[in-house]
């Protein structure tokens, strides 16, 4: 069956951890009341359907007006709150997945400029190789792309990654446990 979605229109007080424009998704349609998985909370809520709008998921996104956020799960107009990302074929350009108050929190701390100092003095030369302390994959710097990860917490200099392993830090928020659990994943250990 075909999931219904909803955004949170406005406020009551009944709705004290909602926020305007969470998402979420119909599980019970009682006409006047409704059953909710709001998505950002991970939780079901009975709600008057006066307090929520329906929307057709398949019309949010870089093409449209409105696009559903992939960490607050929040709908935002697209133009003015996700940033442009790349231009893919064709011309087309795409915005970033998350809204840019999201991605503001993501991006989290810098390095600082006495840190970048010192480390470009460190940084890998230019047609030397290079061994990834994570996956131990030896590469040509210059050739393939070395990186200088840090915590984007504490704006703490780990020290240089090629760059898949340094996206894949990104994709897991520098949270280990993500990476732990991923690591049971992959060893059978977390069944679907």
């Amino acid at each position: 069956m075909k999931k219904q979605y909803v955004y949170l229109e406005r406020k009551s007080s009944g709705l004290a951890r909602l926020e305007v424009n969470d998402v979420g998704y119909i599980s019970k349609d009682n006409g006047s009341t409704l059953k909710v998985i709001f998505m950002r909370i991970s939780q079901e809520i009975n709600i008057s359907s006066d307090y929520v709008s329906r929307f057709d998921i398949h019309r949010t996104g870089d093409e449209h007006d409105f696009k559903v956020c992939d960490r607050c799960f929040k709908r935002l107009p697209t133009a003015t709150e996700f940033s442009d990302n790349r231009i893919k074929k064709y011309e087309k350009k795409t915005k970033r997945p998350s809204c840019k108050s999201c991605r503001k929190q993501k991006d989290g701390k810098s390095i600082s400029k006495k840190d970048r100092e010192h480390w470009d003095l460190k940084k890998p030369v230019n047609y030397t190789p290079f061994i990834c302390p994570i996956c131990n994959k030896t590469t040509i710097a210059g050739l393939s792309k070395i990186v200088l990860d840090h915590c984007h917490k504490t704006g703490e200099v780990r020290g240089y990654l090629c760059e898949s392993c340094n996206t894949g830090i990104g994709r897991f928020d520098d949270e280990s446990k993500l990476v732990h659990r991923a690591a049971d994943w992959i060893d059978g250990k977390i069944k679907p």
